[in-house]
């Protein structure tokens, strides 16, 4: 059975077609972990649930599909579909790849006008991911930061590309920030590249962003490993 809060909070998403209403409070909950992987996503219950028809559900489903949150295999019906730690590192990687090169444009065709909203983000950064919900906001918040940098690059097909990125592997990559300092940390990576932007270092810029991303993919599979070697440290005493 899906928890009833999935629905209740399809209220607050926001005017929009139900179908994208459903997505939307569908890729949240999935985000938010409130959805694991595995989890069945009954079209009939769904549909009963947010008081819709099966066609609008049907819509929803299908796009969360192709962002890669569901997946439908044959006579199973929907469910929520996970990544194993090999799709994180090589998505991670591709990120990289991606976002070192936006970084480097977006320094070198940024005015001054885009970097005032690089340091809005930064500062927004901060103060929101230091709040009470600051980990459940942290994915948008990091987001907006590195957007604010690459939408001066001017790519937008690359910008897309990017984006689809943060979407599919934001509900993973944010596990690094339970670490006790690591939001320290991930500030001054954020206030490094910052400076980079100020200083017109496109190079170096790309450098700490191809860094940043890299060590944070490899601490957040460090973070979902904790509890596979928690049972079996458990498994082994009680052996």
């Amino acid at each position: 059975m899906l928890p009833s809060t999935l629905f209740s909070r399809a209220a607050a998403i926001g005017h929009g077609t139900a179908a994208e209403t459903i997505c939307n409070a569908l890729r949240s909950a999935i985000s938010e972990n409130m959805l694991p992987a595995g989890q069945a996503l009954p079209q009939a219950e769904l549909a009963n649930g947010f008081g819709v028809s099966i066609i609008p559900v049907r819509e929803a489903l299908k796009r969360l599909e192709a962002e890669g949150f569901v997946t439908s295999p044959p006579n199973r019906g929907a469910m929520v579909l996970g990544m194993n730690e090999a799709d994180i590192e090589e998505y991670s990687r591709i990120r990289a790849l991606l976002e070192e090169q936006a970084a480097a444009d977006g320094v070198r065709n940024m005015t001054r006008v885009q970097l005032a909203q690089v340091e809005d983000a930064y500062e927004a950064f901060v103060e929101g991911v230091a709040a009470a919900d600051g980990q459940r906001r942290s994915g948008a918040l990091n987001r907006a930061f590195h957007n604010a940098i690459y939408v001066a690059a001017g790519r937008p097909r690359l910008f897309e590309m990017i984006d689809d990125l943060h979407t599919r592997l934001d509900r993973y990559i944010r596990g690094h920030l339970v670490i006790e300092g690591r939001k320290e940390v991930t500030d001054r990576e954020h206030k490094a590249i910052l400076d980079a932007c100020r200083a017109r270092d496109a190079d170096l810029c790309a450098r700490l962003t191809r860094e940043h991303i890299l060590e944070a993919a490899a601490i957040s599979i460090e973070v979902m490993r904790r509890p596979k070697k928690k049972a079996d440290r458990a498994r082994s005493i009680r052996g």
